[in-house]
């Protein structure tokens, strides 16, 4: 039975069936907008109030730190006490490497490499070297192709130099990617794809750096080599709950698999699986489906009956998929749109007198959604709306953490934790007057000769060809790293100057000048609790993980890809250049797998929409030729 004491839920029948099952593997099918959330929350209370179930012993995966912190604060709401295993798989995992170091291959200090641009940085570097062309698309290529070998667990001391992408294809190891071609580079470049990624691993070993992507497939080396680890958490965990199951990638599916006990619940819908270039599949859901109990959310509390029969027109198109329909509950019909235009220009001052008009009407602006495909539309809506003096936000846009500032506390932190890191050195580094990029080399190939860190490197400066003023510079680089008394950050900011770098930098523009010493003074606050020693610094850095970013949403218009629109609603969306070759990405003359993918990513975007949903496209590019419309939009006409 559920909690008596659960007054203010009208759970429907099928909601009640999934919260009542709580012994057993069960797959709830939850589609947009049918409250799963609710559903997975009163699941867990009535595990724990009613059925012996201890906190500690559920583990609830969510694919967003923000999807943990609304179920982490709803259980509270409900129970009294909050959940200790409740987080993303990426910082779930990362605890328990770090509680298990010893039986890995990881030293103590490691950092996790959270920085897009560092990565980008590392591969820069390793092109240059091989005599690639370092351009933004060739790095972007094989970043990508990184990414995909390590969702799909393919390991890069498993693969040979000598073997081309094609080879990995054909021999099995690796499976095309559905999205390869969407960056234009040059096809020879697959033969390097093997090359490049040994390279970046050996580049993250020497600076005792793990990527994401490491989190999950070094757990999972962690659980396959090590039985004792393994059953540790195997019994820890007697229910397991796992959110957003039809993103899970293979890597994650072998963990789960390793943990696997009766009580696996997972939640998700088999249409919503728009991550398949990271690997992600449906194919644990289909198993699930096929044999284990299943139950359907059908109802649907968001959106009006017009875009709900849409909703419904194209989960039926899709070839492969758990056949389900929705129910509107919604007294609201809502209203479905699709508008043509000759030209992308046309097309967005449209947008743009639709959103005047819905903001005179009294809609509020944060509750207007754009969704577009790539990000290139994107900056051209943002554009056209600041034109206008319409407040926007482009999802896509600096957040905290890549604030050039906080980078830079970020790195001095990590450094001070990981003296091997030699991005954060060479930004360290070059931070002082005098101290270059080159400088920084000659410290990173002594500390290869003498077999030391970076920071150790500093002693042998006189084996270095250097100026009076580097040695002076270096002296007090030494100086900070040898200091473990002091708070790290105001470390930085006084004993380094990093206050007078950023007030010299910046002193002639006041507001971008207060903008950063306010983000420092915020960065500082969230390390209040941490103190000066290395084990409390890499508790901060790995607390990064599961931080929000700073909200810049607030009363503004939302602009986002599709795949940045998971999980969120709008009263009203726009849906804009929905064109042949944009959405979807391929022909019509696509394959039915290809085509479902693409069908899926059409269903994410119209599901958001409460009210209206407004979907355009036009007739000509900017070149003058045919633009042909999304046949798509055939299927909800």
């Amino acid at each position: 039975m559920i909690n008596k004491g659960t007054k203010d839920k009208n759970l429907n029948k099928d909601q009640l069936e999934a919260v009542n099952f709580v012994n057993g593997n069960l797959l709830i099918m939850a589609s947009a907008g049918t409250g799963k959330t609710t559903t997975v929350v009163e699941r867990y209370v009535n595990m724990v109030n009613n059925h012996g179930y201890k906190p500690s012993e559920i583990m609830m995966t969510t694919f967003t730190n923000q999807a943990a912190k609304d179920m982490i604060k709803k259980i509270v709401e409900r129970s009294g006490s909050e959940p200790p295993f409740i987080g993303t798989m990426h910082s779930l995992f990362l605890k328990i490497l770090r509680d298990n170091i010893k039986f890995t291959s990881l030293d103590e200090g490691f950092i996790l490499l959270d920085d897009e641009a560092d990565k980008k940085k590392i591969v820069k570097q390793i092109l240059s070297l091989e005599n690639i062309d370092p351009k933004e698309d060739n790095i972007r290529y094989f970043i990508n192709w990184i990414g995909k070998f390590k969702n799909r667990g393919v390991l890069a001391e498993n693969l040979s130099e000598e073997s081309s992408l094609d080879d990995n294809i054909k021999e099995g190891v690796m499976e095309e990617a559905l999205d390869d071609n969407i960056i234009k580079v040059d096809p020879r470049l697959r033969k390097y794809v093997n090359k490049v990624y040994k390279k970046y691993e050996e580049q993250l070993k020497i600076s005792n750096l793990i990527d994401f992507d490491d989190v999950l497939l070094l757990t999972h080396k962690l659980f396959e080599k090590n039985e004792g680890v393994r059953e540790k958490y195997a019994n820890k965990f007697k229910a397991i709950m796992v959110d957003e199951a039809q993103d899970v990638n293979v890597v994650q599916k072998n963990i789960l698999n390793l943990l696997k006990n009766n009580n696996l619940c997972l939640i998700g819908d088999d249409c919503q699986n728009i991550y398949e270039w990271r690997g992600s599949s449906n194919q644990l859901v289909f198993d699930f489906s096929e044999n284990e109990k299943t139950v359907f959310l059908k109802e649907n509390y968001r959106s009006g009956k017009h875009i709900i029969d849409s909703v419904n027109r194209v989960i039926d198109s899709m070839r492969f998929k758990i056949d389900k329909q929705l129910n509107c509950t919604k007294d609201y019909f809502g209203r479905v749109t699709i508008e043509s235009f000759s030209n992308s220009n046309e097309e967005l001052r449209f947008i743009t007198q639709e959103i005047k008009r819905l903001i005179n009407e009294g809609s509020l602006r944060d509750q207007i959604g754009v969704l577009f495909r790539t990000n290139r539309i994107g900056k051209e809506v943002e554009r056209e709306l600041k034109k206008n003096k319409i407040p926007c936000h482009l999802s896509r846009s600096k957040d905290f953490f890549e604030r050039e500032e906080i980078k830079d506390i970020t790195a001095f932190l990590k450094l001070k934790v990981n003296p091997k890191s030699i991005i954060d050195f060479e930004r360290i580094f070059t931070l002082l007057g005098g101290l270059g990029e080159t400088t920084a080399k000659k410290f990173e190939e002594v500390s290869l000769i003498k077999n030391c860190s970076l920071i150790d490197s500093l002693n042998f400066y006189g084996e270095i060809k250097i100026s009076q003023n580097q040695i002076s510079q270096i002296e007090k680089l030494k100086r900070i790293f040898n200091d473990f008394e002091k708070d790290p950050i105001s470390l930085f900011l006084e004993d380094f100057g990093y206050r007078d770098i950023i007030m010299n930098k910046y002193g002639g523009e006041s507001e971008r000048l207060d903008d950063k010493l306010e983000n420092i003074e915020v960065l500082k606050e969230l390390f209040k609790v941490y103190g000066p020693d290395k084990i409390q610094i890499k508790d901060f850095l790995d607390s990064l993980i599961e931080l929000d970013k700073k909200d810049k949403t607030k009363d503004k218009v939302i602009l986002s890809t599709i795949h940045g629109a998971k999980g969120l609603e709008w009263e009203h969306v726009f849906l804009i250049s929905c064109n042949e070759k944009t959405l979807p990405f391929y022909t019509k003359e696509l394959d039915n797998l290809k085509r479902d993918s693409e069908l899926r990513l059409f269903y994410v975007a119209i599901s958001r929409a409460k009210r209206t949903l407004t979907i355009t496209h036009y007739e000509k590019n900017d070149w003058g030729r045919e633009n042909e419309r999304s046949h798509f939009l055939d299927i909800i006409e």
